[in-house]
């Protein structure tokens, strides 16, 4: 039973992975200009890098190599029917999208991180003010200043990027509408 759970944690891993590889290669809406590019953030210190191979090297070749790592470690753990050990790859498993740094809009969804979420899989979305109390305060001064966490609920999860620009803010916001259909939902009293 094992077995086949670690079987399909890793194929799912890898359909998500080509995934992404394929909706990089599709025309990318937003984030289009260097300035709205400056503006957008996955990690708080650094701006997102262009949806292209060639800027994304780095994670397209890690995430890779650890793939196929995982799936040899899971091949030596069946021969030695050690079944703990198969616990920490799969838990590092669940934290790959993390080696992406990008946050595109495409036609048909949003690539955030090493994950493409399909717009129906968005249920809304919120501009979350970066002030003293959250978690993102203090990285850098653009974020402090102007910064907000973009948050998109979906069904399970939910997937954020930092915009440090109204004008950008205004654009994402306007482009959500256009293609996502997708609601703003409101910030509650104590998240204001």
């Amino acid at each position: 039973m094992l077995i086949v759970l670690f079987l399909i944690l890793i194929a799912y891993q890898m359909m998500r992975y080509i995934q992404v590889l394929v909706k990089m290669r599709k025309k990318v809406i937003f984030p289009v200009e260097e300035k709205d590019i400056m503006a957008i953030r996955k990690h708080p210190v650094r701006p997102v890098l262009r949806p292209t191979y060639k800027d994304q090297k780095n994670g397209i070749i890690i995430y890779g190599v650890f793939l196929l790592f995982i799936l040899a470690f899971f091949i030596y753990t069946v021969s030695l029917e050690n079944w703990p050990l198969l616990l920490t790859p799969a838990i590092s498993l669940l934290y790959l999208h993390n080696l992406f740094n990008m946050f595109s809009i495409v036609n048909d969804g949003l690539l955030v991180g090493g994950r493409f979420v399909h717009w129906k899989d968005i249920k809304s979305y919120q501009f979350k003010p970066i002030d003293i109390d959250h978690r993102f305060y203090g990285h850098t001064k653009e974020v402090n200043e102007a910064g907000y966490e973009l948050v998109f609920n979906r069904r399970l999860f939910s997937s954020y990027c930092i915009v440090i620009s109204e004008e950008t803010k205004e654009k994402i916001t306007e482009i959500l509408r256009e293609y996502g259909k997708v609601a703003e939902e409101p910030l509650k009293p104590q998240e204001a």
